[in-house]
């Protein structure tokens, strides 16, 4: 887009949610913020915090960074989880994520043995990253250490798409489990749940678009203990009721969006 229409953009944008907002919105909160999710994902374009609501304002938390990485922005997160008090870390990741590309392309062009593991990457491969600046190959190279986890069980996906989509599964994984060192105690007391998602827009999980899958809850990452851990969250809810049909709803969520791609 031209320079005058991204600048005539911010202006009219930011008018027509002044104008759609009530003032009293803004009063409630001007002094203070009371958020109740700390959301740590990637700083592409693609991923907007509306995925999460309509309206996030006052709610969550947002920390971004190329990768979701959990060491580039450890004070933020620390200022989230022990000043405001956030009961929830969401670590989201993404399909087609440019910096699970950058590493995995690190990685393959550094072993001959991860080359015939993964072959299907012939699209990435063809990739040119030499350009780049040092800053940003320095910001993103620490996430060459979670996918050369991966790598090994791609082998059995084949599908680039899908690669990617686990590869960046397994990098939420990754920042969930640094998290817990730091954080496991809270998790313990029940004062924090460390929640892991990937936001599928490309349809490595299912042809319905745009969804968040549940895919780490506390570390655990087995599908069943998984699915037994979603239900007990949701069975805290205040007056839980297993016969209403609020609570059938969300069980049926889960069932589709409680999930991994197992290798």
């Amino acid at each position: 887009m031209e320079l005058g229409n991204i600048f005539r953009h911010l202006l009219v944008h930011n008018e027509a949610f002044v104008r759609s907002s009530e003032e009293t919105k803004f009063l409630a909160y001007a002094t203070q913020q009371n958020p109740y999710i700390t959301l740590l994902t990637c700083a592409d374009s693609r991923v907007q915090g509306e995925i999460l609501g309509k309206d996030i304002f006052n709610k969550v938390f947002i920390i971004r960074n190329a990768g979701n990485q959990f060491a580039v922005n450890r004070g933020s997160i620390e200022y989230s989880l022990f000043v405001l008090n956030t009961p929830v870390m969401l670590v989201l990741g993404h399909t087609d994520c440019g910096a699970v590309k950058f590493a995995t392309h690190a990685c393959i062009t550094q072993s001959q043995e991860i080359i015939n593991l993964a072959k299907s990457f012939d699209n990435l491969m063809k990739t040119d990253y030499s350009s780049i600046s040092r800053e940003i190959k320095s910001e993103m190279l620490p996430l060459t250490i979670p996918i050369e986890r991966g790598i090994p069980d791609l082998r059995k996906i084949q599908n680039e798409m899908k690669e990617l989509a686990y590869l960046s599964q397994i990098n939420v994984d990754y920042q969930i489990e640094k998290a817990l060192k730091y954080y496991g105690n809270r998790v313990k007391e029940n004062k924090l749940t460390i929640i892991g998602g990937v936001y599928d827009f490309a349809g490595a999980y299912s042809k319905q678009l745009g969804r968040i899958l549940i895919t780490n809850v506390n570390g655990i990452i087995n599908p069943i203990d998984l699915h037994e851990k979603a239900r007990a969250i949701v069975k805290r809810i205040p007056n839980y009721d297993e016969s209403s049909e609020g609570y059938k709803i969300v069980c049926h969520l889960i069932d589709e969006k409680v999930t991994r791609i197992t290798v």
